[in-house]
């Protein structure tokens, strides 16, 4: 009787005690997540930041005396535009206005910016009131030429081409450099002189703001661009 009674007390403690293989406690350092090869496994550092931004650019100079070591600021904006930029690139220099005789050259040069600008060309203009032929703000130039001849070359802010020896005023630092150029020393007598220069920096041509840049007028700036471009 007695002997009966504890062979089910023996099976109940033997089934509290009994646990199946996947219940088993896994050996210290063997968990489920750990690496095959039994290697550490590497800090988690997070998901990969999708809006990282590309790096930018390394920054351009320009040598002491080049055009490629001034910068400009645009037109009706504040941001500056380091002319190192422009290296490789054939420019066509010029001084517009907006109430000028010659303002109408705007549309021959837009046209020429159009034909070459995918061979790195580009025309460079800047605004003065050197000749009191210019509007009084960079906002009223920017609207005068993008309504009235849809210009999309890079235009500067309104600042002296020459130096008024009545006021003090001095040329900004693109047309000194230009004055300082062999051939070019010359001051800019009026609006829309204009001045090539070639892919390496160098102020190889100059033409008078007389001088009209459609070449179906006269193909000489036009030639011009095209035997740079193709150096």
């Amino acid at each position: 009787m007695r002997r009966a009674r504890l062979v089910p007390l023996l099976a109940v403690c033997l089934a509290a005690f009994a646990c199946t293989p996947s219940e088993s406690p896994a050996p210290a350092g063997t968990g489920s997540d750990a690496p095959s090869s039994g290697k550490p496994k590497p800090p988690d550092t997070g998901p990969a930041d999708v809006d990282d931004e590309e790096p930018a650019p390394a920054a351009c100079t320009g040598a002491a005396g080049e055009l490629y070591a001034l910068s400009v600021t645009k037109l009706a904006l504040s941001d500056e535009v380091k002319l190192c930029t422009k290296k490789g690139s054939v420019l066509l220099i010029v001084n517009g206005a907006s109430h000028c005789g010659y303002t109408v050259q705007y549309e021959p040069l837009q046209a020429l910016y159009a034909k070459y600008k995918d061979q790195k060309f580009e025309v460079l203009a800047f605004p003065s009131k050197s000749f009191n032929q210019e509007k009084d703000t960079d906002a009223e130039v920017s609207d005068f030429c993008t309504d009235k001849y849809k210009i999309t070359f890079p235009l500067f802010t309104i600042a002296p081409v020459v130096d008024n020896d009545a006021t003090g005023e001095k040329a900004q630092p693109v047309y000194q450099w230009l004055r300082q150029q062999p051939g070019m020393e010359a001051p800019v007598p009026w609006n829309f002189e204009k001045f090539l220069i070639s892919r390496d920096g160098k102020a190889v041509k100059r033409f008078a703001y007389t001088m009209n840049p459609d070449p179906a007028v006269d193909p000489t700036i036009d030639d011009a661009i095209k035997a740079e471009l193709a150096k």
